[in-house]
């Protein structure tokens, strides 16, 4: 229903103003939510300023205040727990991740967490740790920034012209043309920076945009716990289901070795959506997941262990508003019997 879900996901919708959250909490019986975000920053982000509009610090503390006033925070072993036990939460709590494995996860996040007493959990991409490469969809965005300063009437623009018109896109739509790139065709990206003489591993060297082995290791001693999100975050509906199969388990495995993690946690890149239960059943099978995790909002799930999580970056609503509208949103897909994702 993508009509209705871009009418209600606006910050004009009366509900915000008009229906309390424990009144929304009760009559949805759902006492657990799983906000995740991204990043967190004051500062100018030139691989993600594209893609979404990211929250800032007071922005965030403001979220994390909202959730506290209404939510007890659980853990990641919590929530096992209460998977394993098939157990509905007595108390109203919260589940907090964060995805890509973003350095702002220990620069900017970790500390207002650790004041406010609240654990988390950050899904990593396996290739992107220590700064070995970039998501794909980050060196669009850097392209797309490249391009916003690019001289109009310069040689250099002629060639990048030329370099569109080759590949049958328009470089007038150059933003829009970028973003649908996919990751079967990702290295087309790496064409473009060719062309226009820019290096991602510069900007990897100078930037640093993910967290490094040490930093991951400091985090796990500080309690945060870590997940897997991939092996280079391709979007699993647009990929073969072997490569599905790969990403997962290689993923989840490199992380779990690597960091001696005694539990295995994954989140789906971009959206667990069209994924079948034969999947499912493979992949608990065969690495024994405790929990994965995809992001279509308070909905229940035929996978006991795959949970819905609230993408908090989307819409750019303030943390009591996106809530108060996913359960909105919640309730009235159960009208319409639509709040379940049944895997075939």
């Amino acid at each position: 229903m993508p009509d209705l879900k871009k009418l209600i996901y606006n910050k004009y919708n009366p509900v915000v103003n008009i229906l309390p959250v424990n009144f929304l909490i009760n009559i949805s019986r759902q006492k657990l939510i799983l906000p995740c975000y991204h990043i967190i920053s004051n500062d100018y982000r030139p691989h993600i300023t594209n893609l979404y509009k990211y929250k800032n610090v007071k922005s965030f503390r403001s979220d994390l205040d909202f959730l506290l006033k209404y939510y007890k925070p659980v853990d990641l072993s919590g929530l096992i727990d209460l998977i394993k036990n098939n157990a509905k939460p007595v108390s109203k709590l919260f589940f907090l991740s964060f995805d890509d494995g973003l350095r702002e996860f220990y620069d900017v996040i970790s500390p207002i967490l650790l004041e406010k007493g609240i654990p988390a959990t950050c899904f990593l991409n396996s290739a992107f740790i220590d700064n070995k490469d970039l998501f794909f969809r980050y060196k669009a965005s850097i392209l797309i920034e490249l391009l916003n300063n690019a001289t109009r009437k310069s040689e250099e623009w002629k060639i990048i012209k030329k370099w569109f018109s080759d590949n049958h896109m328009s470089a007038e739509n150059y933003k829009p043309e970028l973003l649908k790139i996919r990751y079967d065709n990702k290295s087309i990206l790496n064409e473009l920076a060719d062309v226009m003489e820019y290096n991602f591993k510069d900007y990897l060297d100078k930037e640093k945009p993910y967290l490094t082995t040490q930093q991951i290791n400091e985090l796990i001693n500080k309690g945060f716990t870590f997940g897997a999100h991939s092996i280079d975050h391709p979007e699993y509906r647009h990929i073969t289901y072997s490569n599905q199969i790969k990403q997962t388990k290689e993923s989840v495995e490199m992380i779990t070795a690597r960091f001696k993690l005694d539990y295995k946690a994954f989140a789906f890149p971009f959206t667990d959506f069209e994924l079948s239960l034969k999947f499912f059943q493979e992949i608990n099978r065969d690495i024994s997941l405790d929990i994965t995790a995809g992001c279509a909002g308070i909905k229940h799930d035929s996978i006991k262990n795959n949970l819905q999580r609230i993408p908090m970056d989307e819409y750019n609503l303030k943390a009591g508003n996106r809530i108060k509208i996913d359960y909105f949103y919640y309730l009235i897909k159960s009208i319409l019997n639509k709040n379940k994702i049944i895997r075939k």
